[in-house]
């Protein structure tokens, strides 16, 4: 006769020594998780926080670069909180000057450059001293705009009288011969290079999206006042190099002397995290010296 097996069961003992090594794990991987979750949300912060700086020194190199070394700064703040400078837009050639109206042929560029640029006035070069004069129009609206010249053989002819300038099509896109206008006569002479200008303000300000904090703005004068990013710590400004020196300076030169900006940007994230008891700041500092230079 066969005797049936017995089935040994868990005993208490067993049962709460699992419960406990399970119980172990449990806060193991709860902390693990909350620590992973904390370190992933600072870094979050953190990359929002460059990401800040570096779009906003993209925005400001591509209008800075082209600003004349010598006058081409129109106004600063002695803090460094603003800056305010001529930004070309379009280049060209003079081809004729007569009373107050000159005739320029100006390369192709981007129909969407033209229409977010808010024209202020044009600028020609002085071959001898390397410097632009900066012609504003009579009266600061759309009847100053440059408009298609009245005699564009001024520009293309071969005549005598005529700069036999050549209009240049490039990438779909044509150049145009255009006459611009002022009350006293520009003394723009035939062949000079010319562009037209646009005058930025950039400023670390208050903020609109943040309150308590700075943002970074930009108008055109005519335009609209944008802001660009935010938000900055109020540390964030310009610093000033001045012609012959290569470190920046805080206290601002005389504006004719100013020949490029340091960008200190000191962004920082929109919030705190747990794991920090502040926002999360990146200082990116980075320098843009003025390309439109007297010498070569």
């Amino acid at each position: 006769m066969m005797t049936p097996s017995l089935r040994r069961g868990f005993t208490l003992i067993e049962v709460l020594f699992a419960m406990v090594i399970v119980g172990i794990i449990g806060i193991a991987a709860t902390r693990l998780l909350s620590s992973q979750t904390r370190f992933f949300d600072h870094e979050t912060n953190l990359r929002t926080a460059r990401t800040i700086s570096r779009s906003s020194t993209n925005v400001l190199l591509a209008d800075l670069r082209m600003v004349q070394d010598s006058g081409g700064v129109d106004s600063v703040l002695a803090d460094g909180s603003l800056v305010r400078a001529f930004v070309p837009y379009r280049v060209g050639l003079v081809c004729a000057t007569a009373g107050n109206r000159t005739t320029v042929s100006m390369l192709p560029t981007d129909s969407a450059t033209i229409a977010l640029s808010v024209y202020s006035g044009f600028a020609w070069r002085n071959a001898a001293t390397g410097r632009y004069t900066y012609v504003s129009p009579a009266n600061p609206n759309t009847s100053d705009a440059p408009v298609a010249a009245a005699d564009p053989t001024l520009c293309t002819g071969t005549g005598n009288g005529q700069a036999q300038i050549r209009t240049v099509s490039a990438s779909g896109r044509a150049g145009d011969v255009l006459d611009v206008t002022n009350s006293g006569g520009s003394g723009a002479p035939v062949g000079a290079p010319v562009f037209f200008w646009q005058r930025i303000t950039y400023s670390f300000r208050a903020s609109s999206i943040y309150p308590g904090r700075n943002a970074l703005w930009r108008n055109v004068q005519g335009g609209a006042n944008e802001e660009l990013m935010s938000p900055f710590d109020t540390s964030a400004r310009f610093k000033f190099y001045q012609t012959g020196e290569d470190t920046a300076r805080s206290a601002p030169p005389p504006l004719s002397d100013i020949r490029g900006l340091q960008l200190v940007l000191t962004a920082i994230s929109p919030r705190a995290t747990s794991r920090d008891s502040v926002a999360s700041r990146s200082q990116l500092s980075t320098a843009v010296f003025f390309k439109n230079v007297r010498s070569y």
